[in-house]
């Protein structure tokens, strides 16, 4: 197993590992350190299975399923698919997932540690990620701003990002608004492993700063979003059939950006880890 680091700030790949296999408890220590140290790690040219792709993401923590179950594969539902693609006249996952600025499940009182991303068939141009380093956003913030914001509350809300998202499909059932309540996390986290501390912002699921009169709000969040998706302090991935994405929700966003749709046909599989409640 060999570690390159993508960028100075984010993101490691692993080379030399071949995931359809077992890891080791001494290999997987050493992922686990550098997904804590690094936040994103990147699996080239894997060939997996769904079960393998559970197996593998069981080694992180439990897993968690998705209030949008029509997009869960029936023999595990631990997978959620996102593709564009329809079989039989029905979408085989959710498109236009994720194409904000978000943290996953930042909407759940305990919000997922993290995520893996198996691409099995991707555009060949467009359709990248974007991850951004929140620890870096955090750091790189003036000492007024981080004073100001370090004991500040915002509220997340599943209903406010998808009737953004997805105001052009069928609202959510009283059962998943039910699933979903608003909830309240820290506008500064820290970390459970590492104690670092990192911005916990997010477009259109952060509906607003607690305590702040609405206009304030506003500002203070869009002021916050431009600063932690800076050019400094994000990597572009650019996908393969084959990658394998582990990224930490603790202290990353990242993005999903468009691409030609009625063209191209892009099917990725995702597995979500528990976390805890963020302090």
């Amino acid at each position: 197993m060999q570690l390159e680091n993508l960028t100075s700030f984010i993101g490691t790949e692993v080379k030399n590992i071949d995931l359809r296999e077992p890891v080791s408890d001494a290999d997987f220590a050493v992922l686990r350190d550098t997904l804590n140290q690094r936040s994103v790690l990147l699996f080239r040219g894997q060939s997996i299975n769904e079960s393998q792709h559970v197996a593998f993401s069981r080694r992180f923590g439990p897993l968690l399923g998705h209030v949008l179950t029509q997009f869960l594969k029936k023999e595990h539902p631990e997978v959620y698919v996102l593709s564009n693609v329809s079989e039989n006249g029905k979408p085989i996952g959710n498109h236009k997932e994720g194409w904000n600025w978000h943290s996953d499940l930042s909407y759940k009182a305990e919000p997922s540690m993290g995520a893996l991303l198996y691409a099995l068939e991707v555009p060949p141009v467009e359709g990248d990620t974007f991850f951004a380093s929140m620890h870096a956003a955090y750091e790189a913030l003036d000492d007024d701003t981080k004073a100001r914001i370090r004991h500040m509350t915002a509220t997340h809300s599943y209903a406010n990002y998808y009737g953004k998202a997805f105001a052009d499909r069928n609202p959510l059932t009283p059962e998943q608004l039910a699933a979903t309540p608003d909830v309240v996390h820290p506008l500064v986290r820290t970390h459970p492993e590492t104690g670092r501390l990192s911005l916990y912002v997010g477009e259109d699921v952060v509906k607003h700063i607690d305590g702040l009169p609405a206009e304030e709000s506003t500002a203070l969040l869009a002021e916050l979003n431009a600063h932690a998706i800076s050019p400094e302090f994000s990597y572009r991935h650019k996908w393969l059939a084959g990658d394998l994405l582990v990224w930490d929700n603790r202290c990353t966003m990242h993005r999903a950006t468009p691409y030609d749709d009625n063209v191209y046909r892009r099917v990725m599989h995702r597995t979500t880890v528990a976390g805890d409640r963020p302090f």
